[in-house]
């Protein structure tokens, strides 16, 4: 499978094309009801087990050396918007959102062919530098994917959205539930150990704003379909006044199950 075409169905982040958004988006042309909505989904990825699982990566996984920072700490993949209310109160479901996002509005819902058929972000060069620091799948246009289909229609910049993403992860990897992936890694865990650490680090009840997805080599899928040992991603719910204040409690909400076995390798 292309990488390409995976991140293109991955959660569905996607890109925009032709006369569609664009990075650019004036305030008056931002769909209205765009800013209600409940909740994010802040998607990071643990990057030896991504590129172990997912085929095709490329350039994005030339770096595979233990000692190399991305595969001692998770790495970016993307921030996302829930259902917004209009779009709930007009019949629009939540697979069919998570399917388009923002392409929503490009006429006929136009998808692109992959991610680096969007067109090219126009970043600053210590943003661009950052980013492709803590985001190695930029390197097969995961930034333009992301952007175009998780954000453009709700009016914000490149420039005022990647910064607010990458402050996240900071904080996401100064905690102890990073240290205690890193101290595991080439180790299987128990996944109720991992759930543990996440609830200690952040000193909530349980584990519920956590969804662990694992895969295995050759079964790289975004939906639930398949259980996985191989540790690949999480996926924490973030509520959307409470951003700002992650990785407070109140700052979480009760996300979804994953789909990862009772005992996970954590790739080295």
């Amino acid at each position: 499978m292309n990488i390409l075409r995976v991140i293109k169905a991955s959660v569905l982040s996607l890109g925009l094309v032709g006369t569609g958004l664009s990075s650019s988006l004036a305030a008056a042309d931002v769909p209205q009801g765009m800013q209600n909505f409940n909740h994010y989904t802040f998607a990071v990825m643990w990057h030896p087990g991504v590129c172990a699982t997912w085929t095709n990566a490329g350039a994005a996984c030339k770096d595979l050396s233990p000692d190399a920072k991305i595969n001692q700490e998770w790495t970016m993949h993307g921030l996302w918007a829930s259902r917004p209310q209009s779009l709930i109160a007009s019949g629009m479901n939540g697979p069919t959102w998570w399917h388009y996002g923002c392409y929503w509005y490009n006429p006929g819902h136009t998808l692109p062919k992959d991610s680096c058929a969007n067109p090219a972000l126009k970043l600053p060069a210590a943003l661009h530098q950052r980013l492709y620091a803590h985001m190695p799948m930029a390197n097969i246009c995961l930034d333009r994917h992301e952007y175009y289909k998780h954000v453009a229609c709700f009016g914000e910049t490149p420039e005022q959205f990647f910064p607010r993403e990458l402050d996240l992860l900071d904080k996401l990897n100064a905690s102890s539930f990073t240290a205690f992936i890193r101290a595991h890694r080439g180790q299987w865990v128990e996944r109720n150990a991992i759930l543990k650490a996440f609830a200690e680090s952040f000193k909530v009840k349980n584990a519920d704003a956590l969804e662990l997805r694992c895969e295995t080599p050759g079964r790289h899928t975004h939906e639930l379909e398949h259980q996985g040992d191989i540790l690949t991603q999480a996926w924490i719910t973030i509520h959307k006044d409470k951003v700002n204040d992650f990785p407070a409690p109140d700052s979480l909400e009760k996300g979804r199950k994953g789909n990862c076995a009772e005992k996970i390798h954590i790739l080295n």
